[in-house]
């Protein structure tokens, strides 16, 4: 028999992290947002402070903006270590070691809920998209956040996977696996649409147009992505 979907919890919960350099950095530089490229790597745990490293994208308004927060960054006081491994116009890549009070991601983790997607910072709050088996994970993440900044809660509900969220359906999603199996999407092309019905065991017409959609969903998404990252 197969398994039923379990319906889970999601949050997407904003943290003012209290004397974390992100926070600090990002409040003083309101046209900056900074997106979680890697995990957090938390070490030299002491009493009342933690060591973290990771990678971010940095995102300006402008490019004088990047130069100055990246430049404010580095000199940061917390700041242990912070690396440019590559930059555009309003964009960098960064790793960055630090030092802070406390460790949000950690906390989270060891409620027993996990990420979504990316930790984004931006004017001084810390995003962290989360869902929770447990009935209560969503509660008791708030309550260990709470404990090291200032929280607002954006949105809570039952958790929607991104293919649900763009409204792609399991037909189109079919084809599309199909077509990316076939190389359909190769330049040149190394298969043809008859070639995806056949293998779908439907006519041409409802092949294409089952990926017609899917693309025309999933396209844009992966074009604000992309440009958001590396732009």
């Amino acid at each position: 028999m197969d398994a039923k979907p379990q319906k889970i919890k999601a949050a997407t919960v904003k943290l003012y992290h209290h004397g974390c350099p992100n926070s600090i950095s990002s409040e003083k530089h309101p046209g900056i947002t900074l997106e979680q490229v890697s995990p957090v790597i938390a070490f030299a745990h002491k009493p009342k402070s933690v060591a973290y490293k990771l990678l971010w994208n940095v995102q300006a308004d402008s490019p004088s903006e990047l130069n100055e927060y990246l430049k404010y960054l580095k000199g940061h006081a917390k700041t242990r270590q912070m690396r440019v491994i590559d930059k555009g116009k309003n964009s960098a890549l960064i790793f960055h070691s630090a030092n802070s009070p406390s460790s949000s991601y950690e906390r989270i983790l060891q409620t027993g809920a996990v990420y979504t997607g990316p930790c984004v910072t931006r004017a001084g709050y810390e995003i962290h998209p989360i869902v929770a088996i447990d009935p209560h994970g969503i509660n008791k993440a708030l309550n260990e956040l709470s404990e090291i900044g200032d929280i607002k809660v954006a949105n809570i509900g039952s958790f929607k996977g991104l293919r649900a969220e763009l409204g792609i359906t399991t037909k189109q999603a079919e084809a599309l696996d199909i077509a990316l199996k076939s190389d359909y999407y190769t330049w040149p092309r190394s298969s043809k649409l008859d070639d995806l019905a056949k293998v779908a065991g439907i006519s041409r017409r409802s092949l294409q147009e089952r990926l017609r959609r899917a693309e025309s969903k999933l396209i844009p998404y992966a074009a604000r992505e992309f440009l958001k990252k590396h732009f």
